[in-house]
């Protein structure tokens, strides 16, 4: 199931590098549909309301080179979408995921 989240209230500060996403078990790049490499950026996300701001991954594709830690970002298309498997052991596994479609730098870095 995958959910889109309204950002309007939100701030997504970047709080790391971006890494690069890799196929399973390779060193080979994981691509989006339209053949450009993933990449997840680490990111405190403010004003949910909880009373420590939750820190978290935004996985997305293309161009992250302009991204830096301290930046503010505007995420295009930004969803949320749960996940399961088996791991190697035969444990059943679950989570969260959040994707956005774009990242833009909004602003400033933060000081």
């Amino acid at each position: 199931m995958r959910l889109p989240i309204d950002q309007t209230k939100i701030t997504v500060l970047v709080i790391g590098d971006p890494r690069p996403v890799f196929n399973f078990g390779t060193t080979e790049p994981k691509l989006d549909k339209a053949g450009k490499p993933l990449f997840k950026v680490p990111v405190l996300i403010s004003g949910t309301g909880d009373q420590t701001d939750p820190t978290t991954t935004i996985t997305s594709s293309g161009d992250s080179t302009h991204l830096r830690s301290g930046q503010t970002l505007i995420c295009s298309g930004l969803t949320i979408s749960t996940w399961s498997l088996r791991d190697a052991q035969g444990r059943d596994r679950s989570g969260v995921t959040l994707r956005a479609d774009e990242l833009k730098v909004h602003g400033k870095p933060a000081q």
